[in-house]
């Protein structure tokens, strides 16, 4: 019999509920969530959670304390689950952690790179360390010291582990988002001639990390020499407002924010009808819409400040990587419109780099990972 595998996190992200059947193949999978989606996702990100995923009772969120659930307890007797994943160093996973050592299961922590900000939005790449952290390191350290495996979503995550938590070697080690990018296989390598319109595509929240007011900068220049490009842009973030001032006093036109989505297995089609993807980022980590650029074929101009960029991308063969100003991305784009065979050379390079990034894949790699850390004994 497979082993009853529990992941725990925040919000029912559509790839992991995806993720979670993929996983069937190698466990008894179930992923539990406290709510369904937060303030910061549209409501068509919501997708039918079947029957190994679900929204935990009575849960909900505190300030400073974050999130709970008070129904979870008796979920877990019921499930009996011999693997559980936390997601994230949460208060209240220190509870959950205990409990599922009690039931004799084994407990890993997956976490994202660890900032030094006050909220995500914020566009700091500074990290908690020694240095600025000890006491939260000390601390953190502590209440999870009980924890069989620290699992770092990159490479940057499992170096801060290793370096300012100074947590075991043998207890620390790297695994992918899941992806749901099937459908993107579908779409047509992009084909151009020089002067057809090319359009642009800024797929991430509208928050000061993602710098959408550079994009925005970089599409106003563009648009004087090639004045037939067009750009979509996500429609949510707290920085949306101003990315509207600012169409409106510079008179541009050409660009649609992407509010008429109608569901998540839709949304490939907004790669579908683009033709590069621009992520000026002062931060991000490993970030998603570049996987579903690749393997959508698509051009990219990316900044160097994204975690792994160039780990995970091929400088000047699948994409262009430059730092996050309008000037470099500039000079990126143009290489673009001035030779758009490029599209299809790139596109093509991606989709092979980007295979294994398929659940299918993905799936395998988290069973091996298990298996080797003794969670399959």
């Amino acid at each position: 019999m497979n082993k009853k595998y529990l992941f725990i996190s925040n919000m029912a992200s559509p790839y992991q509920v995806k993720f979670c059947y993929a996983l069937q193949e190698y466990f008894d999978a179930e992923f539990w969530f406290y709510e369904y989606i937060d303030e910061t996702r549209p409501d068509w990100w919501k997708i039918p959670l079947g029957d190994k995923c679900k929204i935990m009772k009575a849960s909900g969120k505190f300030p400073k304390v974050g999130y709970f659930s008070l129904g979870l307890f008796i979920d877990m007797l019921r499930f009996k689950p011999d693997i559980v994943t936390l997601g994230g160093f949460m208060k209240w996973h220190v509870l959950v952690l205990h409990f599922a050592k009690l039931l004799g299961a084994k407990v890993a922590v997956m976490s994202e790179p660890l900032r030094y900000v006050t909220n995500d939005d914020q566009g700091s790449t500074d990290l908690i360390t020694k240095e600025n952290s000890s006491r939260k390191i000390n601390l953190m350290k502590k209440l999870f010291k009980k924890v069989d495996l620290y699992i770092g979503m990159g490479e940057v995550a499992k170096k801060q582990f290793l370096e300012e938590f100074d947590l075991p070697k043998e207890k620390v080690t790297i695994l992918p988002y899941p992806k749901d990018i099937d459908e993107y296989y579908k779409h047509p390598l992009r084909d151009k001639k020089v002067g057809e319109p090319i359009t642009l595509l800024f797929a991430n929240r509208l928050v000061e990390r993602y710098k959408p007011l550079v994009a925005l900068e970089v599409f106003k220049q563009l648009s004087l020499k090639y004045p037939n490009v067009k750009m979509l842009m996500n429609a949510e973030g707290s920085q949306k407002e101003q990315c509207i001032n600012f169409i409106e006093n510079n008179k541009l036109s050409n660009i649609e924010f992407l509010d008429k989505i109608d569901s998540w297995n839709n949304m490939h089609l907004i790669y579908k009808k683009s033709d590069i993807l621009i992520l000026p980022a002062d931060y991000s980590n490993g970030n998603i819409s570049i996987t579903e650029a690749r393997a959508s074929g698509m051009g990219m101009v990316l900044s160097d400040r994204i975690n792994s960029v160039e780990e995970n991308n091929l400088r000047n063969r699948n994409c262009f990587i430059t730092h996050p100003e309008v000037k470099d991305f500039l000079y990126a784009l143009y290489k673009y419109f001035e030779k758009p065979e490029l599209l299809k050379e790139h596109g093509i390079l991606s989709r092979q780099l980007v295979q294994e990034s398929r659940n299918n894949y993905t799936s395998q790699i988290y069973f091996d990972t298990f298996k080797k850390h003794g969670f399959l004994d």
